[in-house]
């Protein structure tokens, strides 16, 4: 073998190795970029509730609503919350901010929690001017209140859901007395007397 052919047969051999390189490199770089897309695809955040999807609908988290003490459909407001102008009572013939509303309903209608609580307080015994009574505390440091009551099915401690049955409407208070049984409900924000109406919506709704 000549020197010319063996020169040939040696340009031959490099250019094999390198096209051979060349290949390789280019199999491994595809390898690497459908390793990386899957990978990326496995680890990306699946939508949740709140997500809007592409020609998909906005699924909303479900708000839970305060709920009148007796059902809207058997009830007379016999008087409403005031805090700007005081009224008249009855009872003590004189003129006082009235800080709850006096809920008018059949004897022995039921009284549900407005709100999911804990009771923290009843009274069986009812003094004259709330009679029975119950205490509800809510989050965000809200309590209600539920008074002339006829009957009480809970006791301290319990807790209870917005729509449970707590008692039952009737007369034992005589601090404003009315000729048609009724629960008295106040509300508390922080120990202090707020209107039920930033709570229960068809307060401001119904008979005033």
């Amino acid at each position: 073998m000549d020197i010319r052919t063996a020169t040939q047969m040696e340009k031959t051999r490099r250019n094999a190795i390198a096209i051979s390189t060349l290949l390789v490199v280019m199999m491994l770089g595809a390898a690497t970029t459908f390793i990386g897309m899957a990978f990326a695809r496995r680890t990306s955040t699946p939508p949740n509730e709140e997500t809007t999807l592409v020609n998909g609908p906005t699924i909303k988290p479900v708000v839970k609503t305060w709920v009148m003490p007796v059902s809207t459909s058997a009830v007379t407001i016999l008087k409403s919350a005031d805090f700007d102008m005081p009224q008249y009572n009855n009872t003590t013939k004189w003129y006082e901010f009235d800080l709850g509303y006096t809920i008018g309903a059949n004897a022995g209608t039921g009284v549900v929690a407005c709100y999911d609580g804990e009771v923290t307080s009843v009274i069986e015994s009812g003094d004259a001017s709330t009679g029975k009574l119950i205490r509800i505390k809510h989050a965000d440091g809200v309590e209600t209140v539920y008074s002339s009551l006829d009957s009480i099915n809970v006791a301290v401690g319990d807790k209870v859901k917005g729509g449970d049955q707590i008692g039952t409407v009737g007369n034992t208070a005589n601090y404003e007395t009315f000729d048609m049984p009724h629960v008295r409900l106040m509300t508390y924000k922080n120990g202090k007397p707020v209107n039920p109406e930033n709570f229960v919506e068809s307060l401001s709704n119904d008979n005033k």
